[in-house]
């Protein structure tokens, strides 16, 4: 089986890497060297350009499957529709991994199945520990087809290749992932807030390490985050950091959602309103706010700034 993947950034590599791994035949492109010249280390097959990548995709059978790790916008389009789009037939399967909002996707996907190009919006989690644990996939797109691109998925999964699955029709892996990533918005900011109200305590000894580890086991609070929480009063000297927290498109458009759906959403709206007041200087010093930025990094590798 031959899967093509456009973009090794973060997310991109881990999954090239993971597939490649598993014996999956990967053709990989990047705008940038870098990536490719160190997925070729590893054995991995490249291409110096997207249109190389569908040459050798061909040459490896039919239908092609192209997998986009792109940022979320009009370089999807650019790909798709633009001037120098991919050069897809009729069956071939396109794979969007990134986080478009899932409007775009269902748009793309009903202008694709003009030319008979079926599309599948694939919302992944699993940040910088993905390829090595496993990743959790969230997939919309056409049932028929996806028995087609199962296995690939089955090799990405998290929990013994369990975890991911076709949620339903197209645009609704990227409105799920779009709204799990608001639900980890407020679960952050809840678990860096109870920490702060412990520090403001008149429990000056408590040890947030401590008190972590006893969290993450067997408690009703118990999560992955509770752990890399641990993690950070480990590794980190939270006076050095920044309390900045930057914020991508998922959360305000699960807002925007809740609202056109009349449904009322206080901790999503709470959580992403303390991301953008982070932007303040004044608001920089808040030790919850630095928890939160810093539980980004673990679990994604996301830039933190430090004094």
């Amino acid at each position: 089986m031959s899967v093509g993947i456009l973009g090794l950034g973060r997310m991109g590599a881990q999954i090239a890497r993971r597939l490649h791994k598993n014996n999956i035949n990967v053709i990989a492109w990047n705008r940038s060297p870098g990536p490719r010249e160190e997925f070729s280390a590893i054995g991995g097959l490249t291409a110096e350009s997207p249109t190389e990548l569908i040459e050798k995709l061909s040459a490896a059978g039919s239908p092609k499957i192209v997998w986009l790790m792109l940022p979320a916008g009009g370089l999807v389009d650019e790909f798709l529709f633009g001037p120098k789009a991919l050069s897809l037939s009729k069956g071939d399967v396109v794979i969007d991994g990134g986080n478009s909002f899932y409007r775009d996707s269902q748009r793309r996907a009903k202008k694709l199945a003009e030319n008979g190009i079926h599309f599948f919006d694939s919302g992944t989690s699993g940040g910088v520990w993905g390829e090595k644990n496993g990743f959790s996939i969230m997939v919309g797109g056409p049932a028929p087809v996806f028995p087609v691109i199962e296995p690939i998925f089955k090799v990405l999964a998290a929990g013994n290749g369990n975890s991911y699955g076709l949620v339903g029709k197209t645009g609704a892996g990227h409105f799920v992932k779009m709204v799990h990533n608001a639900i980890e918005y407020g679960m952050m900011e809840a678990i860096a807030e109870g920490f702060g109200v412990l520090r403001a305590s008149e429990f000056k000894d408590l040890d947030f390490s401590q008190i972590a580890h006893i969290w993450s086991k067997g408690s009703v609070v118990s999560s992955w985050l509770v752990d890399l929480a641990k993690n950070i009063f480990d590794t980190e000297n939270l006076d050095n950091v920044v309390g900045y927290i930057h914020h991508t498109g998922e959360g305000k458009w699960t807002i925007d959602e809740a609202k056109r759906l009349g449904v009322s959403v206080p901790v999503m709206e709470d959580s992403f309103r303390v991301r953008m007041e982070s932007e303040k200087p004044e608001n920089q010093e808040i030790f919850s706010n630095k928890i939160v930025a810093l539980l980004r990094k673990q679990f994604g590798g996301h830039e933190v700034k430090y004094k």
